[in-house]
């Protein structure tokens, strides 16, 4: 999920196109960006990747692309991952309650604002800082 505007939508779509080789199928910014974060974990050549694979393809994406968004995705065998543009222009923030299926474990979840957390019992809100991401439980990374 992507909530935002890139403004180098024109060179992005040429690399993933000539230097990536990804057909991107719309003019969505999401699909850029989901494109642009893919290639930067291929990139790692790696058979499995690791949480510190994840942190610089997405500090790749940060420094590549230029403009306001704000994403949150889910990775397979790793959990939620949310991060904002450097500028801080579009909100992104997390909540945490105590897990009900997990004992002693937490669920998380990413939201534009805090009011989607109060509606689902979520508490502890924290804004994700501008040009930071984080990744489940993890403390952020910038």
């Amino acid at each position: 999920m992507q909530n935002g505007n890139l403004t180098n939508t024109p060179h992005l779509h040429y690399y993933l196109d000539h230097y990536a080789h990804r057909h991107i199928n719309t003019s969505s910014d999401s699909e850029l960006l989901l494109n642009l974060l893919a290639d930067a974990l291929q990139k790692t050549g790696k058979f499995r990747i690791d949480a510190d694979d994840i942190f610089r393809a997405v500090r790749e994406v940060m420094q590549t692309t230029s403009g306001a968004y704000a994403c949150t995705g889910m990775i397979a065998g790793f959990g939620i991952i949310g991060f904002r543009d450097p500028n801080g222009i579009r909100p992104l923030g997390w909540a945490r309650r105590k897990s009900e299926q997990i004992e002693g474990g937490w669920d998380y979840l990413m939201a534009s604002e805090s009011v989607v957390c109060d509606a689902l019992g979520f508490g502890d809100w924290k804004d994700v800082n501008p040009g930071a991401f984080l990744e489940g439980s993890v403390e952020e990374r910038s």
